[in-house]
């Protein structure tokens, strides 16, 4: 029996990496489309989005492109303690693609902008990385805090979601109660301390080694910046922008135009947590959230589906539009250079 020549392996690897980061994501976005929507009758749901005050949803547009635009400003200021300077602009734009490029390839995009700006502004890929693991840990920092500002503003509607998916959370109390589980962190911590010691000379070990030990120095010089201030308020209105971006949707549908800013902020918190799961753009998860959050609002299950498809379609739509202009702009900024 021969064995696979290397050039066979190489193209047996790329399959496998291309079914991992781009197939498997989007065949578990359309399964939770498919379950959630199987039943329902389109028809009646573009009747729905018809009666729709299509002013509002394009108007709520200004704030997705707005949170994004300020996320390019916080980027620069994560940057700047590094003892760099990049252009606003090629961040922005390098924001834009990100989330375009992230439809395509879950994830790919956060890599990508680092590429790009290393390429553009002369800056190392490592640190660039760093400073993006941060951005994204500040995003998971304010999403913890609007979920428990959430929480704590409506209780009971998240007693009664418990309630409603109990055999899911009974599933996650028994992971969580179990000694097993814990053995298991600590068995696995073992093994990755046991691994860098007895392989430190290793090319990989020793290369993960170094961008841990920068990544380190550049969280060191990031957390003595003295614009700590800016960085919170652009936090904010990051996620300020975003949640606008969301509920200002609910004054489209008479469904949802009196639930009020409790309900708003409860289904945006579900659907930003439901974002963590690798889909492309949260292709599923997030209708499964929103239309979660809507039911338990006592909106009818056509409306919820309708609300959620409708929303996510056209939300969807104009990332990629504003992704791909943010691709062309730094393409032309880039040959205009040269």
């Amino acid at each position: 029996m021969e064995t696979p020549t290397l050039p066979e392996k190489s193209k047996h690897k790329s399959i496998f990496n291309t079914f991992i980061k781009v197939i498997l994501p989007l065949i578990l976005g359309i399964l939770i489309l498919y379950l959630l929507f199987r039943n329902n009758d389109f028809n009646e749901i573009w009747a729905i989005l018809k009666d729709a005050n299509w002013g509002i949803l394009l108007f709520s547009l200004l704030f997705g492109v707005l949170g994004n635009t300020v996320r390019g400003y916080r980027w620069g200021l994560l940057i700047e303690p590094l003892g760099y300077k990049p252009k606003v602009s090629n961040l922005v734009f390098a924001i834009y693609g990100n989330y375009a490029i992230n439809f395509a390839i879950p994830r790919a995009g956060e890599v990508w902008r680092c590429g790009m700006i290393a390429k553009e502004e002369k800056i190392p890929f490592t640190k660039l990385i760093g400073t993006m693991i941060l951005d994204r840990m500040l995003d998971t920092l304010m999403v913890a805090l609007i979920t428990l500002f959430a929480f704590f503003i409506n209780m009971q509607f998240f007693l009664t979601y418990i309630k409603n998916n109990k055999a899911a959370f009974d599933s996650i109390l028994n992971i969580l109660s179990s000694p097993l589980f814990y053995l298991g962190i600590i068995a696995f911590i073992g093994v990755v301390i046991m691994i860098f010691k007895v392989f430190k000379e290793n090319f990989i070990i020793k290369k993960i080694r170094e961008l841990v030990s920068g990544f380190w120095s550049d969280l060191k010089a990031i957390w003595r910046m003295k614009q700590k201030g800016r960085l919170i308020l652009y936090s904010f209105m990051i996620w300020g922008s975003y949640f606008l971006y969301f509920y200002i949707t609910f004054y489209a549908f008479d469904f949802t135009a009196n639930l009020g800013i409790t309900a708003g902020l409860i289904a945006f918190a579900l659907s930003s947590i439901s974002m963590a799961i690798p889909t492309n753009g949260g292709m599923g998860p997030w209708h499964a959230a929103v239309i979660a959050s809507l039911v338990l609002y006592n909106v009818a299950n056509a409306q919820a589906d309708a609300f959620a498809f409708g929303v996510f379609a056209m939300q969807s739509l104009w990332v990629i539009l504003c992704g791909l202009f943010g691709i062309a702009a730094l393409a032309i900024k880039n040959r205009n250079n040269k």
